[in-house]
């Protein structure tokens, strides 16, 4: 999962909420050491249409206060035509619900992001209205910077005393809805699928037991299904060879055909680019048990399930439509369920919703401070443990100038379960076949290699027993660790256990797989 974040909407309502302005009666003569809102005001020529929707929706005190900004600010001329296409004279022409949302939806209320620390993708805080926004660079470097796919950033890095602002082109279509909410006209038979096959709930909910949860949806328009022959649920059984008419059960093929196109995490477009290189590929976990999707650069165009003999693969047609819940990318083809070859599989430890729905902060890059989360036993159904008095399981997320900064999304898993302590939870799919087995993880920098853990999986010792102290005398770091081999005969998830051999803390990152052969 890539950096999924659970920030409360009641907690962006008192940041948010009316207050004082805090530079009302100060008098600035330097711009540059203004606050965002009463430095736009000074530069009335760029920004009057956006002060004016600020101060029209009680924001610009907010705007104004002691805390991190970053600003995506529409020009006057972006503004200009956007109420044109609204048919508004005057931003104090539009309702006040749909105002005061698009200047949340523009705004990044908890940090300064500047060029340096824009990411690859989806930026990992939300905006002030509780949503997320994507980050795509164009040919052209600097100069093409797009948000949402949709607007130009025409100005970097603007500096006020509170913010960081980026001057737009144009405006943002804030996000209304839910993935099920934004599937159109186009999209009848995806709805009748999702309906008939119970994803539709799931799909159609933000919270679920108060843990906002995020998913990616490829979805298949009705013109695709139509070239396939495919106009029904039950036209779609028959294609798929599927006599059983129960389609809410897991094992049905059009249930697992559906779940083929949901991913229990949102990825943007560059998202799914990452970490692949030309003509190389990387897995992913779909909600459909025990399948993966592939995703593959080829003569540096993006395909799914790229078929290196027929030299086809699935294209997005439409990508980073982005919902309340997570993201949608329209493919143009069925994308039916394959199994790919095997890759490198890098398993980051942390990598599940359930820990993300417990932490405040989560896979965030760019952090000044770390954060913490203490874990009792019982609280996290994705992690099973068994250790002494006193031992402790946290989730460690390291700020930027930490050594564990360097770690898979930043973040590790904090043990010190005593000896013959154990921890257990299960891996992502991968497929079957063999593979050199490591694990990446804080080396303490000692004289005597301590913090000793052996690992099992699928109830098998592998290799040898791992000492993540000790590595170096004199420098402490992350490093990778081989652990030995093993063979997985099926494509399916694998229970690993990992068994403390003294009572040493340490702090483990994640565990690769890499192909043999």
């Amino acid at each position: 999962m890539k950096r999924v974040v659970i920030l409360l909407a009641a907690a962006f309502t008192l940041m948010w909420g009316a207050c004082s302005d805090p530079y009302a009666d100060q008098v600035f003569k330097d711009t540059d050491k203004m606050p965002a809102a009463s430095f736009m005001e000074a530069n009335e020529d760029v920004y009057s249409l956006w002060v004016d929707l600020l101060k029209y929706t009680g924001l610009f005190n907010t705007v104004n206060l002691n805390m991190d900004y970053t600003c995506f600010v529409p020009d006057n001329e972006a503004m200009h035509k956007y109420l044109q296409a609204k048919g508004k004279s005057s931003v104090r022409e539009l309702d006040m619900e749909e105002a005061s949302n698009l200047v949340r939806y523009h705004t990044i209320a908890s940090k300064q992001y500047t060029t340096s620390d824009f990411p690859d993708g989806m930026f990992p805080d939300s905006t002030a209205s509780g949503d997320y926004l994507s980050l795509e660079m164009r040919e052209g470097g600097f100069q093409a910077f797009y948000i949402n796919d949709e607007a130009r950033i025409k100005e970097l890095n603007i500096t006020a005393t509170n913010a960081v602002i980026h001057l737009l082109e144009s405006v943002l279509t804030p996000v209304t809805g839910t993935i099920v909410d934004n599937l159109d006209e186009n999209y009848t038979l995806m709805l009748d699928l999702l309906n008939k096959t119970g994803y539709e709930k799931l799909l159609s909910s933000i919270y679920m037991n108060g843990v906002k949860y995020r998913y990616t949806l490829f979805a298949v328009p009705d013109d695709v299904f139509a070239e396939a022959g495919i106009n029904s649920v039950a036209s779609l059984a028959v294609y798929l060879g599927e006599t059983n008419n129960d389609y809410t059960d897991p094992a049905n093929k059009v249930n697992r055909y559906v779940g083929y196109h949901i991913a229990n995490s949102a990825y943007s477009f560059a998202d799914m680019n990452t970490d692949i290189d030309n003509n190389t590929s990387k897995n992913v976990s779909m909600m459909a048990s025990n399948t993966l999707i592939s995703m593959r650069l080829v003569n540096e165009m993006f395909f799914l399930n790229y078929n290196e003999e027929t030299k086809k693969g699935i294209s997005v047609t439409r990508k980073n439509l982005n919902c309340k819940n997570g993201v949608i990318h329209v493919v143009d083809g069925m994308m039916e369920i394959t199994e790919p070859k095997a890759t490198k599989v890098t398993w980051d430890l942390t990598d599940y919703p359930e820990l993300a729905g417990v932490c405040e902060k989560y896979q965030l890059e760019n952090q000044s401070k770390t954060y913490t989360r203490s874990l009792a036993y019982d609280i996290l159904n994705c992690y099973k443990l068994s250790g002494g008095y006193g031992s402790d399981y946290t989730y460690h997320l390291a700020n930027k100038n930490e050594v564990m900064y360097k770690a898979s999304n930043h973040d590790c898993m904090f043990l010190n379960l005593g000896k013959y302590g154990w921890i257990q939870m299960e891996s992502p799919m991968i497929i079957a076949g063999k593979y050199k087995m490591s694990l990446v993880h804080y080396n303490q920098a000692l004289k005597t290699k301590e913090g000793r853990w052996s690992v099992i999986v699928d109830g098998e010792y592998v290799g040898v027993q791992v000492t993540t102290w000790g590595s170096s005398t004199s420098k402490s770091e992350m490093i990778t660790t081989t652990i030995g081999e093993v063979e997985f005969t099926e494509s399916v998830p694998h229970t690993v256990r990992f068994m403390a051999g003294d009572d040493y803390y340490s702090y483990l990152d994640c565990l690769i797989f890499e192909p043999i052969n």
